[in-house]
């Protein structure tokens, strides 16, 4: 998934977004370049507020979340390294499988710790890889619409 940063302030949040003791105010000037293209690596949505995980222009070896009001999206394809959790607390999660599977992975790995950080730099790897592939464009509802339906034969063909 690509994303577009469309502003870098934090005037430009909805109010549910701003979290003063989080340093997340009117005034917070996000490490973030207008205009410019960003990977997103992980999604987390808590208490309808969603967030792009990213590596912003702090970047240094892990993603950092930033508010996605500030960002419009470029290409909506999930990455295939993707899966989701909902915790029992509420937050959902979208994030590669490591994000899950190993415990306190985001916390080791802003600690810089030396396994998560070779982990992310791995999948990032991945996943900017995956993300240069141009996509195809979908079909139209009317090209669609306009296909013959597939025969029987033809269904023990279709991938997946």
């Amino acid at each position: 998934m690509k994303i577009r940063c469309i502003a870098n302030k934090g005037a430009y949040l909805p109010e549910n977004y701003l979290n003063p003791p989080l340093d997340i105010t009117k005034e917070t000037e996000f490490k973030l370049i207008v205009g410019k293209e960003y990977i997103v690596y992980a999604i987390s949505e808590w208490q309808g507020n969603l967030s792009y995980y990213i590596c912003d222009e702090r970047y240094t070896y892990y993603p950092i979340h930033n508010p996605a009001p500030l960002f419009e999206i470029v290409d909506a394809k999930y990455s295939r390294y993707w899966q989701v959790q909902l915790a029992s607390n509420g937050l959902l999660e979208i994030a590669f499988e490591h994000w899950f599977s190993i415990p306190y992975f985001y916390e080791k790995l802003t600690d810089s710790e030396a396994e998560a950080v070779l982990i992310f730099d791995k999948i990032k790897e991945l996943m900017d890889a995956e993300a240069a592939i141009p996509q195809p464009q979908p079909f139209s509802v009317d090209e669609l619409l306009a296909r013959p339906p597939l025969q029987p034969d033809q269904l023990a063909k279709v991938p997946g």
